[in-house]
């Protein structure tokens, strides 16, 4: 029976050495089992988008993971799934064919680039304008929430590659993404309900408010607040609450806001698909708490605001 050569990349004499036919190695590719590499480079197919970007990356002399595969690699989520074919940044020329990847031909300068697990990928601010001039703004918006979020990088360091990459494919539509960026969100759906809502016929939230009670206890911090009629918008990633503790604590929470006057609006992923659906939810909401101001009700509450963390472009 044929057997796998033990090292990290092997040829087809390789693979001939270890009984297996030409015919069985054009199989196991197309199944998923190998991964062609390059010309006459195979490995074993990894399982995990980031590993297969690695071997890629360690089979193409000089290239640098990118684009969509260094999010992965960074953490940065993605709005669908990974690349089939893993982001590689190679030299305008010098690199030929490689089939196990999407190639980007392109100079980048040293300071984009950082070393993970021994390969070589661009920095998480190099990322992120990269994503924003090529993907849809929504994924660029969600992917740059959350290296901000996360502090992986800063707007320094973001609006500075943006400037030094004021003549590449792509900027103008970069610009125009990373201006919505506000790394206060702390999850892809509070990113994207933020454009969502940002799109819709409704007054600007607040992010991240902190609501506090008569005694100055915060109650809860919410995802979204508009103080004019005093109501709150949660988005819940959550299809459901698996974990009774969980399910406990967020029922409390809500209970404790209601008890003070707060009107909540919630909704959750599918919501954002359907635009006209969240913003029912949103004016919804919005009307409670307009029609419990004018029935000469006192808010016994104060809010708390947080600082944007956004993009000086």
């Amino acid at each position: 029976m044929p057997t796998l050569p033990a090292m990290p990349v092997f040829s087809r004499a390789d693979l001939r050495a270890h009984g297996w036919s030409d015919s069985a190695t054009w199989r196991a590719v197309r199944g998923g089992r190998l991964l062609r590499l390059r010309h006459d480079q195979f490995t074993l197919a990894p399982t995990q988008p980031r590993d297969a970007a690695v071997a890629a990356a360690r089979a193409c002399a000089g290239s640098v993971i990118s684009h969509r595969s260094a999010a992965v690699v960074h953490g940065l989520p993605l709005l669908g799934p990974p690349p089939r074919r893993p982001d590689l940044t190679v030299e305008p020329r010098g690199t030929g064919d490689v089939p196990a990847a999407l190639l980007h031909r392109a100079t980048l300068p040293n300071g984009d680039v950082v070393t993970v697990d021994g390969a070589c990928l661009t920095s998480v601010a190099r990322t992120v304008v990269d994503l924003a001039r090529t993907v849809p703004a929504a994924a660029a918006v969600v992917a740059a929430d959350n290296a901000l979020q996360r502090r992986l990088t800063t707007p320094l360091e973001i609006v500075e590659v943006v400037d030094a990459c004021a003549r590449w494919p792509g900027i103008r539509r970069a610009r125009a993404a990373l201006r919505q960026v506000d790394g206060r969100s702390e999850s892809p759906l509070e990113s994207l309900s933020r454009l969502v809502v940002a799109r819709l016929d409704l007054p600007r939230p607040q992010l991240q408010v902190r609501i506090r009670d008569a005694r100055g206890w915060v109650v809860a911090r919410t995802d979204f607040y508009w103080d004019d009629v005093g109501a709150a918008g949660e988005a819940d990633g959550r299809a459901k609450y698996t974990d009774r503790e969980v399910l406990t604590r967020e029922k409390r929470r809500q209970e404790e806001l209601e008890d003070l006057g707060v009107s909540i609006a919630r909704w959750g992923w599918l919501d954002t698909r359907t635009p006209e659906l969240l913003a029912a939810r949103v004016r919804n909401a919005r009307e409670r708490g307009r029609r419990r101001d004018a029935s000469g009700f006192s808010r016994g509450w104060e809010v708390e605001l947080t600082a944007p963390l956004t993009l000086p472009l």
